[in-house]
């Protein structure tokens, strides 16, 4: 068996580039640049509890949040990172949830215009967003 040494100088450059792609892999030390989204969403101007809010940032990673019995929503985009990418954002809003462990799936009851096929955008700006509010307009028939 043919064993080859690596010198300390290859080891350190191997290290050094390790270490490197880690950071920029990453996304930096600090990540992308978030800014705090919260707001509320009504159907008919009635609040729209445990609604799934996302907001999509082009092939970025998404963030999302969960609508309370209010209507309010705060959006992660990590587990330990609140907040959306700033700039143009797609908004997608759903009530359907698929089968899993203890869930029963619920089928979707908001037209599409707001979830698979959104036309719902919003300008996230540095700093607080603490009214990215959402109005949703649901007529007579059925969901989606």
């Amino acid at each position: 068996m043919n064993v080859t040494q690596i010198s300390f100088p290859q080891q350190l450059m191997g290290i050094v580039v390790i270490s490197v792609s880690m950071v920029l892999g990453c996304g930096g030390g600090s990540g992308p640049r978030l800014a705090t989204v919260s707001g509320t969403v009504t159907l008919n101007g009635q609040p729209l509890p445990d609604a799934l809010v996302s907001f999509y940032h082009g092939e970025d990673r998404p963030s999302h949040g969960t609508t309370d019995a209010s209507g309010h929503y705060e959006l992660e985009f990590t587990a330990d990172r609140k907040g959306a990418l700033i700039g143009e954002n797609v908004v997608r809003i759903t009530l359907a949830t698929v089968s899993g462990e203890g869930v029963k799936p619920r089928k979707e009851t908001i037209p599409i215009m707001y979830n698979s096929d959104s036309e719902l955008t919003y300008e996230v700006k540095s700093g607080s967003n603490e009214n990215a509010n959402f109005d949703l307009k649901k007529s007579g028939g059925g969901g989606g």
